[in-house]
């Protein structure tokens, strides 16, 4: 065998060796990706395991929070939701706002009227005694996120039903 043969055979074994290590990386990368693959759809149905085990325990909650079986758990439970009251209260004072005394919710101390009930607040009360109702035109605000009350112009939430001011009700 001549030296042009023998070069040829090594450039044959050579290649053959590339390609080899070319499929066994090719295999080896499709391998990589389809566990990638898996390991994502484990992850995404334990994330949906945990979404319904959450929802069972809410449930389970909200039907029964006196629960003996879970009395250790609800009372954690219990115990956050007293410290999340007890930081809007903290809050609500920063805010300069009060609870409506008839359905709690949280309003402007200046409010007329509750804007969720309709109840005539201490303010409003002050303001009717004191002949405090005056009119003024709507000011210009984005419709999607505020309503005007029709009776004296008062911009409010998009989610009041009632006007904080004059406590006319408000159109849905």
């Amino acid at each position: 065998m001549g030296f042009k043969e023998t070069v040829m055979e090594f450039a044959g074994k050579v290649g053959d060796t590339v390609d080899k290590g070319i499929k066994s990386g090719s295999e080896g990368l499709q391998k990589m990706t389809e566990k990638s693959r898996l390991q994502k759809e484990i992850n995404q149905r334990n994330i949906e395991i945990n979404n319904i085990f959450q929802a069972v325990g809410q449930k389970l909650y909200k039907e029964d929070p006196n629960n003996k079986m879970f009395e250790g758990v609800f009372g954690a439970v219990k115990e956050k939701e007293t410290q999340i009251e007890e930081f809007k209260k903290q809050l609500a004072v920063l805010e300069d706002k009060t609870p409506c005394r008839t359905c709690g919710e949280m309003i402007s101390k200046e409010a007329s009227v509750c804007p969720k009930c309709g109840n005539i607040t201490a303010a409003g009360q002050k303001n009717a005694a004191s002949g405090l109702n005056e009119t003024k035109q709507p000011e210009k605000v984005e419709a999607e996120k505020v309503k005007i009350c029709k009776n004296c112009g008062n911009t409010l939430d998009d989610t009041a039903r009632f006007c904080n001011k004059c406590g006319s009700k408000l159109d849905e």
